[in-house]
């Protein structure tokens, strides 16, 4: 292959990238460090379960765009001070798509706690312009997570909405092993509210169902 021809391949390439959409040729995700504490008591928080994801959207004339797959999905847990991090990186993006307000979702579970749900708030209309280089606002921040409460079904309601976050990640087809740990506590923590109250509000969770017998140590 001539050096010309390569030349006419990649200018091809950016050219197609430019026709699909409007997303940048790379992006940068800036390292998240943060803590997570319980609201009342200010105590922090060991094993809560993170995820991060930075997900895709295709150019559309709705608010928002369509979601086009992840640029990257992270999982880990909070040590005994509370904190998480993630590594920064830097990704090729010859899809044409775009990174949207969730540059990254930040998601925060662990049983006993309504869960944290994070994003970036960009004024409508311009979530796909902020350039190559994300930052993350919860970055250096204290996060409060908030008792759950004796109300079992107010409990559960609220875990429908992470189920739903969660369920909007299965484009990504590895889901299940690139965040294993957050399904897990999810899907233990339904089957013990469903044992609680049969009558609960349905929580979906990606990925095939859980054991009971696996949720024996958790």
């Amino acid at each position: 292959m001539t050096i010309t021809h390569l030349v006419r391949i990649v200018l091809l390439v950016v050219l197609t990238t430019s026709l699909q959409g409007c997303g940048d040729l790379y992006y940068t995700a800036a390292p998240i460090e943060a803590w997570v504490v319980d609201a009342d008591t200010g105590a922090p928080i060991e094993g809560a379960v993170v995820t991060a994801n930075w997900q895709m959207v295709a150019f559309g004339f709705d608010t928002g765009g369509r979601k086009k797959g992840q640029l990257e999905v992270m999982e880990t847990v909070t040590d005994k001070n509370g904190r998480f991090h993630f590594p920064g990186f830097t990704k090729i993006n010859l899809s044409g798509n775009a990174l949207g307000e969730a540059d990254p979702q930040i998601l925060i579970f662990k049983p006993g706690y309504r869960h944290i749900r994070a994003t970036n708030l960009y004024p409508i209309g311009e979530e796909e312009s902020q350039g190559p280089r994300r930052r993350s606002s919860i970055i250096g921040q204290r996060l409060k997570m908030q008792p759950a409460g004796h109300d079992v079904k107010k409990y559960a309601h609220d875990l429908g909405f992470l189920g739903s976050d969660l369920s909007s990640l299965q484009d990504q087809s590895d889901i299940v092993k690139r965040i294993p740990r957050m399904i897990h506590a999810l899907e233990c923590e339904r089957l013990r509210l469903r044992k609680l109250e049969p009558s609960i509000d349905p929580i979906t969770v990606p990925g095939p169902p859980t054991r009971e017998k696996e949720c024996a140590s958790y």
